[in-house]
């Protein structure tokens, strides 16, 4: 009878620990999801490689961007996830290079991690105009 009790409130115990993780980070994906994505001015940028940063979660996405002649012709993932989504995300830089902005529709299937990349670039290009 105590076991069946002590089993079952650690059941429960569980489960409150468990959706109180879901909705913290169901929240911090949904953030991630909604933000806005800058248009950096890229025209005046010096020839160069940018590094920039996003960090959510445990997990900080890095990309290095290419600048020549006030245009994106680069980018390169330096930190992404190994999963299938992640690599799939990867997908918004050719996007982000033929649109010359950041601001570019995510990769569906990979939205939260496309969202992440993007604002990584927009990060590298702020830093470049610094």
């Amino acid at each position: 009878m105590k076991s069946s009790k002590i089993t079952a409130m650690a059941s429960g115990l569980v489960c409150v620990v468990s959706l109180f993780f879901t909705a913290c980070e169901s929240q911090e994906i949904r953030a991630v999801r909604r933000m806005e994505i800058g248009s950096p001015v890229i025209s005046n940028l010096a020839d160069g490689t940018y590094r920039g940063a996003y960090a959510y979660g445990s997990y900080e996405y890095v990309v290095e961007v290419a600048i020549s002649g006030g245009r994106i012709t680069g980018i390169s993932p330096i930190a992404n996830r190994e999963t299938k989504p992640a690599k799939r995300a990867e997908g918004v830089f050719p996007r982000i290079i033929q649109a010359q902005t950041p601001d570019v529709d995510a990769v569906s299937g990979a939205t939260t991690t496309s969202k992440a990349l993007m604002k990584a670039v927009e990060n590298a290009l702020e830093g470049a105009a610094r």
